[in-house]
């Protein structure tokens, strides 16, 4: 790596930078699909009726809330199987966007490093140049 030119670890920095901002901006999102936030939405609504507009928001952006109102539709009666549902689904999430995190702060670090080698790099040319 001490032999790299110094414009090329700045511009892969840049690069890497903005990719680990891309992942971050994906990872932040809810992976939650369409329908089943459609199918939340008509149970909140179905349940709640005109008191639903305080809480149908909660089926955009928690998958906890999305398992507790399906089980709550399947007829699940006691609070353990509801809470399985409900842990097996936040799981799910941690799981799936452990990895994600992961890349993007590898991306970041990286690219930061690149990009303070690079310009030291470019600095030190010129001043002995």
């Amino acid at each position: 790596m001490k032999n790299m030119n110094p414009q090329v670890m700045l511009i892969l920095g840049i690069v890497l930078f903005i990719i680990g901002g891309g992942l971050y901006w994906q990872s932040s999102a809810p992976n939650i699909s369409a329908d089943d936030q459609a199918r939340c939405e008509q149970l909140v609504q179905k349940k709640y009726g005109e008191n639903s507009s305080s809480i149908i928001a909660s089926c955009k952006t928690d998958v906890g809330f999305i398992a507790m109102m399906d089980s709550q539709a399947n007829g699940v009666t006691s609070a353990e199987d509801a809470a399985k549902a409900i842990s097996s689904a936040n799981n799910k999430e941690v799981g799936t966007s452990t990895l994600g995190k992961f890349l993007m702060g590898l991306c970041f670090g990286i690219g930061i490093a690149f990009i303070f080698k690079g310009i030291a790099g470019i600095r030190n040319k010129s001043i002995s140049g």
